[in-house]
């Protein structure tokens, strides 16, 4: 429920704000949705990995994935590919949600697609965003691991930084240089631009730019994160963080 609500919110609070100051665009509010329904889906499965160490320091579940001397990678790995199913399904009905809601009680139309080839370009566009948000989670386990409190505190910030840099709710060209740059070579970036050239704009000459970019960085940062785990992951078994327990 939490995505479907942060979703509405996000619609109701820019109604009521451009609404007031006169400057609506059903664009820009077609941009919104579709934007924070993208995000809740990253924001919600990039912390799988993190929170799945986390939660088995406290139930001594994860010491025992450490009884194998390989590496836990392929059980965060499924850990996030099964959140990664869950969570599209969530977003996608957040949107549809917050759709009707706009329509129906705000009585405001809203350009936004749902034709079968743009279900499509947004099925691509969220399985090929996999590597860089598990990726992203990869380096978050990394932390978790030596993390002895307030682990969960790590993804929150995280995911709010996200929301800024990602273009979530604004593009980023409005963010100063070279912070808009930077958000640019972002993944996430890349893909919520791709998720509104299905959805919103229609444009497939700017989709496959943006889903090319999208796997471009995601498959880097996977490499990274899984290079900054397995570091992690061995230090830890040197120190014996593995076996700590969180307090």
């Amino acid at each position: 429920m939490a995505p479907i609500g942060s979703v509405m919110t996000v619609a109701l609070i820019y109604w009521l704000g451009a609404t007031v100051a006169g400057t609506f665009d059903a664009e820009r509010m077609a941009f919104v949705l579709v934007g924070a329904a993208m995000y809740s889906h990253v924001a919600v499965y990039s912390s799988v990995q993190p929170m799945a160490i986390s939660e088995g320091k406290w139930t001594n579940v994860f010491t025992h994935v450490y009884i194998s001397p390989g590496s836990a990678l392929p059980y965060l790995a499924g850990r996030c590919l099964a959140s990664f199913c869950t969570s599209a399904v969530t977003s996608l009905v957040s949107l549809l949600v917050a759709y009707a809601f706009v329509a129906d009680v705000l009585a405001t139309h809203v350009q936004v697609a749902f034709t079968p080839a743009s279900a499509l370009m947004l099925a691509v566009a969220m399985v090929l965003n996999i590597p860089g948000t598990m990726g992203l989670g990869f380096l978050l386990g990394g932390y978790t691991i030596f993390a002895s409190k307030f682990e969960w505190a790590l993804p929150s910030y995280v995911s709010g930084l996200l929301m800024i840099f990602s273009g979530a709710l604004f593009p980023v060209t409005m963010l100063p240089w070279p912070l808009s740059s930077a958000a640019e070579f972002l993944p996430f970036t890349q893909f919520i631009a791709a998720a509104r050239d299905a959805l919103v704009y229609g444009s497939l000459s700017a989709y496959l730019p943006h889903l090319a970019y999208a796997l471009a960085g995601g498959v880097l940062l996977f490499a990274l994160g899984a290079a900054a785990y397995r570091a992690a992951e061995g230090r830890g078994r040197r120190l014996g963080f593995i076996d700590r327990k969180s307090v």
